[in-house]
């Protein structure tokens, strides 16, 4: 069998026969390869077994931190029957807070401020500080909702830890604020602020938005919109 396979090698031409013995070796090689991989001993990653060890010391900790609350709040609760320890939310640093904790002013957080609520990470946190400086500050916590990507199911959520100082917001002066400054704000399109410059250059001094609506210069939406953000004296 062997000697005619032999026989039959030497009958091909020159090139099947290179071509052979080129897939031959591949073969050899792969099957080689194979045997050595299956070979080679199972190797756990670098460091492993320190990360599984600190991993369980901290496990070890928070058990044992759990167990002192729970000792601790049977303990108040034997001494006083009506005790109910607070509940907590975790913060996006891991920190835990307690719902009895003073509401966040967004008018005066900063990004740090704002990480501890829920849903609110780096980035929203971000957006929040920036919006809220393009109006002059925040007349509602529904506005949130108006800041880019953020669900109106966080607004929901955060909305009972959150608290709002008016005395923070940035008024515009209607006579004097520039062009600039008022297609800054988020309300007011590019039509809206040159309508509203032109009419004020014709007329000076505009008294109240009920002016700018009965002269159709802003769209009531916009008007509603702008209403505690526009000074008129």
């Amino acid at each position: 069998m062997s000697k005619r396979l032999y026989r039959e090698f030497y009958l091909l031409p020159r090139g099947e026969q290179r071509g052979l013995l080129i897939l031959s070796i591949l073969l050899i090689l792969s099957l080689l390869l194979r045997i050595t991989v299956a070979m080679l001993p199972e190797r756990e990653p670098r460091g492993l077994e320190e990360f599984e060890q600190e991993a369980r010391l901290l496990m070890a900790v928070l058990a044992e931190a759990d167990s002192l609350k729970q000792v601790r709040d049977d303990s108040l609760r034997e001494s006083f029957p009506g005790y109910a320890p607070p509940r907590t939310f975790f913060s996006y640093q891991g920190a835990i807070k307690s719902d009895n904790t003073q509401p966040i002013d967004i008018n005066r957080a900063d990004s740090a401020d704002l990480l501890p609520l829920p849903g609110i990470g780096p980035v929203f946190a971000g957006r929040i500080i920036k919006y809220r400086d393009l109006l002059g500050g925040f007349l509602s916590v529904d506005q949130l909702g108006e800041v880019y990507g953020i669900p109106l199911e966080t607004v929901q959520n955060i909305r009972r830890l959150l608290s709002i100082d008016s005395l923070a917001i940035r008024m515009i002066r209607i006579d004097s604020a520039s062009f600039r400054e008022l297609l800054r704000h988020p309300y007011l399109e590019y039509e809206d602020v040159k309508a509203l410059v032109e009419y004020r250059d014709f007329k000076r001094d505009i008294e109240s938005s009920d002016e700018l609506r009965i002269n159709h210069i802003l769209p009531d939406s916009t008007l509603r919109k702008l209403d505690g953000y526009l000074n008129y004296r």
